[in-house]
């Protein structure tokens, strides 16, 4: 067993002293630092482009954590080490020449108390012999984002968020360089912080009876309200609530996926998007001022949804090419089996069962 490990760390690869040979980019250009009482996140992602001629592969990347006095604070690392290593958790780890990849930030969350000033990942890549070794690093600097609307949750009652922005939310998991989601002109994730409401009863259940039918969710139906006052810049409720959407138009449509929708523009920089509204429920117009807790339209379940629920998320734009932003909730209250919680101002995610 001991000359097996041994013969393990035999060969030290050559490291190359020359100009990074896989390209890493940050995405998107400015990362935000989400807090909640369970910690810290950090929701972005990198793209790897290798510049060399041949297949290079991901063996570890490691990250240091430096606070506002250059200090080192922790360090972190997956490698190839272990009987299932760690960095399997990266599906994708050949690259190719001249493709870029996405690779999801596999450092997303931090104690409460680290302080994020500076972020130093290293990545480390060999060629398929393995006798070469490539450095590639990138730098962040994240910043604590505070939504500037004062919102308030877009559904009165008793709701699971069924997937959220966490790390392993389909939301947050958008790779846009894949070769067939770029093929369609997606070019950010402007999903990335996005919630899915669904109403439940006392019970946490969804629905009653047959799934595929709409009206047996207790959601189906339900009023929306605006999160904050705003403009609305899009409205759209003419599609069917058959939980689909024709693929073919998404190279001129992106937001197809939504089916039905509503955006308000916030006038700061930041809009709403509602999703998969309910076909005909839309009650405002497109150029229409609206004042928070408004009704705006109904949940439904038209486009790209496997049953009824909403859709929400902040963001840049009016539309797909925007970048998502995080968003912080006023006045709602988390529930954990027969307590509750009064959350004054925060978030949620995943899992967790809110009530307006």
């Amino acid at each position: 067993m001991l000359f097996f490990l041994l013969s393990l760390f035999a060969f030290v690869p050559c490291v190359s002293s020359q100009p990074p040979v896989v390209k890493i980019t940050v995405k998107p250009n400015t990362v935000y630092i989400e807090k909640s009482s369970s910690g810290q996140s950090l929701n972005f992602d990198f793209v790897a482009e290798n510049t060399g001629a041949e297949n290079l592969f991901l063996s570890s990347v490691e990250v240091s954590v430096f606070d506002a006095k250059d200090k080192l604070v922790l360090r972190k690392f997956i490698d190839g080490n272990g009987v299932r290593p760690s960095i399997e958790t990266v599906p994708q780890r050949e690259f190719a020449p001249l493709k870029p990849h996405m690779i999801f930030n596999p450092f997303y969350s931090f104690a409460p108390d680290v302080e994020l000033k500076k972020l130093n990942y290293i990545f480390k890549f060999v060629t398929k012999d393995g006798k070469r070794e490539f450095l590639s690093e990138a730098m962040i600097s994240p910043v604590l984002y505070r939504t500037k609307t004062n919102l308030i949750l877009p559904v009165i009652g008793r709701s699971i968020i069924y997937d959220g922005h966490d790390f392993y939310a389909h939301h947050r998991r958008f790779d846009y360089m894949f070769e067939p989601i770029r093929a369609l002109g997606f070019a950010s994730n402007f999903m990335r912080y996005s919630y899915d409401f669904v109403p439940v009863n006392v019970a946490g259940e969804m629905f009653r009876g047959d799934e595929k039918v709409n009206t047996n969710y207790f959601g189906f139906g339900a009023n929306l309200y605006a999160t904050g006052m705003g403009k609305i810049v899009a409205v759209v409720d003419k599609e069917p609530d058959n939980r689909s959407f024709d693929e073919s138009l998404l190279k001129t449509n992106q937001m197809i996926l939504f089916g039905n929708y509503v955006v308000i523009d916030h006038l700061n920089g930041e809009f709403s998007v509602y999703a998969h509204i309910k076909q005909g429920s839309a009650k405002v117009k497109v150029g229409e001022t609206v004042k928070q807790n408004q009704i705006v339209a109904q949940i439904g379940a038209s486009g790209s949804a496997n049953f009824p629920h909403l859709h929400y998320e902040l963001q840049t734009g009016a539309d797909a090419s925007a970048e998502g932003l995080p968003s912080y909730f006023r006045d709602f209250r988390r529930i954990l089996g027969a307590k509750t919680q009064t959350v004054k101002f925060g978030q949620f995610d995943s899992g967790d069962i809110v009530e307006r």
